[in-house]
């Protein structure tokens, strides 16, 4: 883990810790998780400052990216993708 997280719950949810933030970081900030576990680590985060840093940078960065790629995807390149992701099935 990197510096300041740790694998310790720093809250009574003891199913949710630092570890758990950090690999369902993207699946969070992207709106995936289920209602229970989005709570349990907003939880986590909120009283973990080593957890709330690493979340308020992803968070930003996803934001700064976003604002940023505004050009629309050639047509082309959507058909190498999907063209390579049926390959892999």
């Amino acid at each position: 883990m990197g510096e300041g997280v740790s694998t310790d719950s720093t809250d009574d949810d003891s199913s949710i810790d630092c570890r758990a933030v950090v690999e369902e970081l993207y699946t969070f900030l992207d709106g995936e998780l289920s209602d229970g576990r989005r709570i349990q680590i907003e939880r986590h985060y909120t009283g973990c400052s080593g957890c709330h840093e690493i979340v308020e940078f992803h968070a930003s960065l996803k934001m700064t990216i976003a604002s940023k790629c505004q050009e629309p995807v050639p047509d082309a390149l959507r058909q190498r993708i999907r063209d390579a992701l049926r390959a892999a099935e």
